[in-house]
C-alpha cells in the first residue's frame, strides 16, 4: 500500500489509487486485492483530515517532513483513528516501515509524532 500510495501522490491527476493498485499486483484475484483497495481509496478520501491531524501534532514543519514519512503516518493514523487498530501494532508498523523505506532516523520523527496522536486524539476518544 505505502509505495501505491506514494506513486499516486505524483500521478493523483491522472490515475486513480485502484489503478496504481492493479499496476502492483500481478494476480488480481487475490484475496485481499479488494480490502487493500479499499483502505487505500479511503486513506485517498481522508488524506487531508490526517494530515491536518499530523501538522498538529509534529514538532516539526510539516512541509519539510519527507513524503515516504508523510505517507506511513497517514496509514497509521488512519489505521488507528478509523479501522481500531491499537496503537501500539500501528506506530510499530509504521516504524518498522519507514526502517525499509525511508532515511537512517525517520523512525524517530515518526515515533514522536504518533505517539503524539496517540496521546492526545486516539486515548482522548477512549
Amino acid at each position: 500500500m505505502l509505495l501505491s500510495l506514494y506513486q499516486w501522490e505524483f500521478r493523483k491527476e491522472n490515475e486513480d489509487i485502484e489503478s496504481i493498485i492493479d499496476g502492483f499486483i500481478k494476480n488480481k484475484k487475490h484475496r485481499f486485492i479488494k480490502a487493500l483497495k479499499e483502505r487505500a481509496k479511503e486513506i485517498v478520501e481522508l488524506r487531508d483530515e490526517i494530515d491536518a491531524i499530523l501538522k498538529k501534532y509534529s514538532h516539526w514543519p510539516y512541509d519539510r517532513i519527507d513524503l515516504v514519512d508523510k505517507i506511513i503516518m497517514r496509514i497509521a493514523v488512519f489505521e488507528m483513528l478509523y479501522k481500531g487498530v491499537p496503537p501500539e501494532i500501528a506506530i510499530s508498523e509504521a516504524i518498522k516501515l519507514s526502517r525499509k523505506f525511508s532515511t537512517a532516523n525517520s523512525y524517530k520523527l515518526i515515533n514522536g509524532i504518533l505517539e503524539r496522536v496517540k496521546e492526545e486524539v486516539v486515548e482522548a476518544a477512549s
